[in-house]
């Protein structure tokens, strides 16, 4: 880093000519603030100082497609990522190149929506002004042309979805969730619904989520007997066709307040609100959590390795952005970088706070034995950052690499 900083002031010198010593008084004066700048930061604590976290940053080279985007969702079948973009992309799993995935025959459309079944993946694909054309389900066969994967569509959800909300209407997204595959809504009017494909065709997923006014934000399957369903205002729960608003004492209702849902898959389920709650359900009834006070929240993620230390990752809504990791079992919260257990304060953690998280995602299928892949979707709102970074748990020695760009 002294070497840097050193570099930075001898190329700030004008180009002035020189006395015989080969500096200009202006230039030696320069050398001289450098040098006193220099001794400063030796004299420092660096511990987790700004200068030492960004003497040890990693440059980060990814895909020039994820500049200046979301990424809005992932999906993955045994051999391969699939990514939401404006259209979705995709990669092998043992490479590291991307592209954009050729849909139904044409790579000239919208992508509504993705999602996956671990072996399959779905796409909503619309034209570019986002005129619904249908959902269609691929299946990868082999190679990397536009004919390696086989697809069909969906049902006709096209039809079946006007005639509940009419003609007018634009797919928010799509999920794959327990066997069952969900498409969320809304018309001309702001009416939001959600549908599912019972397999023949889409029908309403429940009463109580048919034209609502609230928009819809995610579905989860507990694992148990019940799917939970949040829009930005209510708790919805029960089975495909027939989920209601949850009535349990003290749930997290609160008009526009609602931001993400997780489940870890054993019953339990997390919602979090945009005043610093996160609300957990757990054998039949509601707690909550002070994550961070009076301060908006954002997606949710259940990390549960290392075994040791498992956590809540929370998306921070906030103008820092970025994410923080709240330690249930010693009822404390981690920011900034410091003391993560996903992520070192030192690689290129700037970069994940200085954006707004979409999504944590991992694979249905592990591609290697020895390690374990977490994705963390962002908005990187700058054509020098990107939208997609990864971090590989290492089983072996059971930590966590570091966010690297894709």
């Amino acid at each position: 880093m002294h070497e840097h900083i050193a570099g930075l002031a001898e190329n700030s010198l004008p180009k002035a000519r020189k006395a015989k010593s080969g500096r200009t008084p202006h230039a030696v004066g320069l050398i001289a603030a450098a040098t006193f700048i220099l001794l400063a930061f030796s004299g420092c604590d660096n511990t987790f100082s700004v200068f030492q976290s960004i003497s040890q940053e990693e440059k980060q080279i990814g895909a020039d497609l994820f500049k200046n985007t979301a990424a809005r969702a992932m999906a993955d079948d045994s051999s391969n990522y699939y990514v939401l973009l404006g259209q979705v992309v995709w990669r092998p799993k043992s490479g590291d190149s991307w592209d954009v995935l050729s849909v139904n025959g044409s790579t000239d459309y919208f992508a509504a929506g993705l999602a996956g079944d671990g072996t399959k993946i779905y796409v909503a694909k619309a034209d570019i002004n986002n005129i619904f054309d249908g959902i269609y389900e691929g299946t990868y066969t082999s190679g990397s042309s536009a004919d390696a994967w086989t697809w069909s569509p969906v049902g006709d959800a096209k039809s079946d979805i006007e005639t509940d909300v009419g003609s007018d209407f634009y797919v928010d997204w799509i999920k794959y969730v327990n066997d069952t595959f969900f498409v969320a809504v809304h018309n001309d009017s702001s009416k939001y619904s959600l549908f599912y494909y019972n397999g023949a065709s889409f029908v309403s997923a429940g009463a109580a989520v048919s034209g609502i006014d609230a928009p819809l934000v995610d579905i989860v399957y507990d694992g148990s007997s019940s799917y939970w369903l949040i829009s930005d205002s209510k708790v919805y729960k029960g089975t495909p066709g027939a989920l209601a608003e949850d009535s349990t004492a003290s749930n997290p209702d609160y008009d526009h307040y609602l931001l993400g849902i997780a489940s870890d898959g054993a019953g339990r389920v997390i919602v979090s609100r945009r005043d610093g709650y996160v609300y957990s359900y757990d054998s039949g009834a509601w707690t909550s959590i002070t994550v961070k006070s009076s301060t908006k929240l954002g997606p949710l993620f259940f990390l549960t390795l290392p075994a040791s230390t498992p956590r809540i990752l929370v998306g921070k809504g906030v103008s820092s952005y970025g994410y923080m990791e709240y330690n249930e079992s010693t009822s404390t919260l981690k920011e900034n970088g410091k003391d993560f257990v996903s992520t070192s304060q030192s690689i290129y953690y700037s970069t994940i706070t200085s954006k707004q998280v979409q999504a944590f995602w991992q694979p249905v299928h592990e591609y290697d034995a020895t390690k374990i892949t977490l994705f963390i979707l962002l908005a990187s709102g700058s054509t020098d950052t990107y939208a997609l970074y990864r971090n590989d748990y290492t089983i072996s020695t059971e930590s966590w690499s570091g966010w690297t760009a894709e």
